[in-house]
């Protein structure tokens, strides 16, 4: 049965890898496509993309490794307006 563990761990981490990897060239591409093209609707699109992929790289990482997304978010949320404010929330 740990041979099967094992085989699943590893699956999660080439996804997660694949994922990022592509998140990662899409980073690079859309870089270049700000510096070299001067076409607002083309480097607006790069953008989008990017920030799309990124987006779902976040929550393919968060489903895979069974973050708890919502949670997560609002304790950070909890934790920046403490250190802005002062205030602990309840």
């Amino acid at each position: 049965m740990s041979i099967l563990n094992q085989t699943k761990n590893l699956n999660k981490k080439r996804f997660l890898q694949t994922v990022w990897s592509l998140v990662a060239i899409s980073w690079a591409v859309m870089f270049t496509v700000l510096f070299v093209t001067h076409e607002k609707s083309i480097q607006l699109a790069a953008v989008t993309i990017t920030a799309i992929a990124t987006e779902g790289a976040i929550w393919c990482t968060a489903a895979i490794t069974g973050v708890a997304v919502i949670e997560s978010r609002k304790a950070i949320m909890n934790a920046i307006a403490e250190k802005l404010t002062g205030k602990k929330s309840i």
